[in-house]
């Protein structure tokens, strides 16, 4: 039987915390500021993500039942978005923010941490199934939309993955994806203002607690095991995605409060992710 994630193997995940302080303290300082998150988020979508994407499906084999997480990670988000449409209106900030995770920046990050670089393909599928679900599903966006550099990074690592790659640029796609860890945590730490709202538990509750349990009873369900079942569970426990502040803004939400929302689950988060890792 597989023994239970404790402190020693959450050490990786305390580094990233720690970096996510360190970008609080310096914006606190004005070492660091918003303008310099912009680049660093530019940056890491755009060139890290997409190296840190191509390298670990390139690189690493892609087990078949791990295409289970798409239809796990499609049952979570139509309850989510069912949920939205029949909420009273006053609720539907807390509802969007609860369903939507923040799983490519801190997912991918905290998926290699626990689990390491070969389970990244999982974090990979279960965020490209997050992504088309909401930009499809709840914000209705036109297929234009979802094309993104991780999602042609994914594309291009599978058309590719038998063809044999010059080691120089598999190593510059490591050495840049590498990057991608704790540039994200660091954009996550900027972006922190710490303004706390009661309310806003509520939204942290349904991210932080019912969504990754919601994952851990489809587990019983979908045939999924190890580090697919693992990876699967982690992501969904992924704190208030950064960006649905702006998508809640384009369907109509109130902006304040889905701000609220997301700092106060990624405050949250190191608590609660110590506790789904002993379900792992």
């Amino acid at each position: 039987m597989k023994q239970p994630i404790g402190l020693a193997e959450m050490s990786p995940v305390f580094t990233l915390v720690l970096i996510v302080v360190i970008g609080i303290l310096l914006r606190r300082l004005r070492v660091l500021s918003l303008q310099d998150a912009t680049s660093i988020r530019k940056f890491v979508f755009n060139v890290a993500l997409p190296a840190l994407t191509f390298i670990s499906l390139y690189s690493n084999p892609i087990p078949l039942k791990a295409l289970w997480l798409i239809p796990g990670v499609i049952v979570i988000q139509v309850v989510g978005y069912l949920t939205f449409r029949l909420a009273p209106v006053r609720y539907r900030e807390t509802v969007f923010s609860g369903f939507l995770g923040n799983t490519g920046f801190m997912g991918y990050p905290v998926v290699q941490a626990i689990l390491g670089q070969g389970a990244l393909p999982l974090a990979v599928i279960y965020e490209q199934t997050h992504s088309f679900m909401v930009f499809s599903t709840w914000i209705h966006k036109n297929l234009r939309s979802f094309i993104n550099p991780p999602l042609v990074a994914m594309l291009l690592a599978l058309i590719l993955k038998r063809v044999a790659l010059p080691q120089f640029f598999t190593d510059a796609c490591q050495l840049v994806g590498n990057s991608t860890s704790p540039l994200a945590m660091l954009f996550v730490g900027l972006n922190v203002d710490l303004d706390f709202n009661w309310r806003a538990l509520i939204a942290a509750g349904i991210k932080l607690a019912l969504i990754p349990a919601m994952a851990l009873a489809l587990t019983l369900v979908l045939p999924v095991a190890g580090d697919i079942r693992s990876a699967f569970i982690i992501q969904s426990a992924m704190p208030t995605m950064a960006a649905s502040v702006v998508y809640g803004a384009e369907i109509g939400l109130d902006v304040q409060k889905l701000s609220r929302n997301v700092v106060v689950s990624t405050l949250l988060f190191p608590l609660t992710i110590l506790f789904w890792a002993r379900f792992l």
